[in-house]
């Protein structure tokens, strides 16, 4: 018996992990700081490796290279801010929504569909208020089915909603394949002459006039989105959900239709971020319309620890990285804009390892005598 407490002594691990909750903020703010600073360091002295030239010239390439079309840098800022919040309700929840990029592709694709086939068949408003109403409910089948799914079978939602993603693009190609009738991979810009379906603010400059309706539309998105989470019934039982499953239950809670009515919610914001694709920015669907903004969106609110103020400055620092590391390429001609991707890799890998140090504590467990001897 005495050599079995031994031996399960001598196999406990060697480093433990508990969860922190007496770390002051300040000094949890100047973690994340120095994670960023050093990363953002470290990224400068290998761009000088790769292209040559002092890391100091490089980073202000960067800076000035973001700042100089600031309503792009604000754009691209605000909708990564938009798919960030699009999943928020639902990771709050413990439903893992990997599918906000398919969810915001069918939203746009119906969009475009109706402007494509009846853009010259009736009024103007009445045209973008059916895009509108077919944006949303295309969205929402596409978040909802995974829902139920994982609310009345139990299905693995992570699995489910990336293969949602892989439809979602097989489904715009064909869509776009037959809109150009097979002549070549997508119909173009779609009502390029008449501008039917398009909102436009021809009273703005051009660097403006595509950017300001979806800007507005996602700040005043994210203010909501907010207060729901924070200040209402629906935002508590979401949370509680989130905590614990079977503690939502014994208070009377009705988990399946909270479910559901979250991916409801996660639906709308993907669909109008479709919809607004569609009508102000791009006029077009294609397969890579969303590109990497709905991962980069999950990870923005996982660092944010779901909170949609703190995410969009971390939106907003993002897009400037983004924007100028494409400018430290083209000024380099680096013909590749895998830079960007690497700078942003490491900056958000040195922030989740601060993150991790920020919320849990390592402890080494100390050997005895005996053990030390045996060593």
């Amino acid at each position: 018996m005495e050599n079995n407490i031994t031996s399960i002594k001598r196999h406990e691990p060697l480093f433990k992990i508990f969860k922190r909750n007496d770390m002051p903020k300040w000094k949890a703010l100047l973690i994340r700081v120095c994670a960023t600073l050093g990363a953002i360091i470290f990224s400068m002295i290998l761009a000088s490796i790769i292209i040559g030239k002092n890391p100091f010239e490089i980073f202000g390439t960067m800076v000035s290279g973001a700042f100089d079309l600031p309503w792009r840098l604000i754009y691209d800022g605000v909708v990564l801010l938009g798919f960030g919040i699009a999943i928020v309700p639902a990771f709050k929840m413990r439903f893992w929504n990997m599918g906000a990029n398919g969810q915001v592709l069918v939203g746009c694709l119906a969009a475009c569909l109706v402007m494509f086939y009846f853009g010259n068949k009736m009024n103007n408003v009445i045209l973008i208020i059916i895009m509108f109403i077919v944006s949303l409910i295309a969205s929402i089948i596409w978040a909802v089915v995974p829902a139920i799914f994982k609310a009345f079978f139990n299905t693995n939602e992570t699995l489910f909603t990336l293969m949602m993603n892989y439809i979602a693009i097989g489904l715009v190609a064909y869509c776009n394949f037959v809109m150009a009738k097979g002549m070549r991979e997508t119909p173009g810009i779609i009502n390029n002459l008449t501008e039917k379906g398009w909102i436009t603010f021809h009273f703005l400059p051009p660097t403006i006039k595509s950017y300001i309706l979806p800007i507005i539309v996602i700040i005043l998105i994210t203010v909501f989105i907010y207060i729901y989470i924070t200040k209402t019934k629906q935002g508590f039982e979401v949370s509680v959900l989130g905590d614990s499953e079977k503690t939502a239950r014994y208070a009377g809670m009705n988990t399946k239709w909270i479910m559901i009515r979250t991916l409801i919610i996660s639906g709308i914001i993907c669909g109008i971020i479709g919809f607004l694709f569609a009508t102000c920015v791009h006029h077009c669907v294609t397969v890579n319309l969303c590109g990497g903004k709905g991962f980069s969106g999950i990870l923005i609110a996982w660092l944010s620890n779901f909170n949609p103020l703190i995410m969009a400055g971390v939106s907003l620092f993002m897009s400037f990285i983004d924007n100028g590391t494409s400018s430290v390429t083209a000024t380099y001609s680096l013909g590749s804009n895998a830079l960007s991707s690497v700078i942003i890799g490491l900056i958000f890998f040195a922030i989740l390892i601060s993150e991790f140090f920020i919320r849990y504590r390592v402890v080494r467990r100390q050997r005895t005598t005996k053990e030390a001897k045996e060593c």
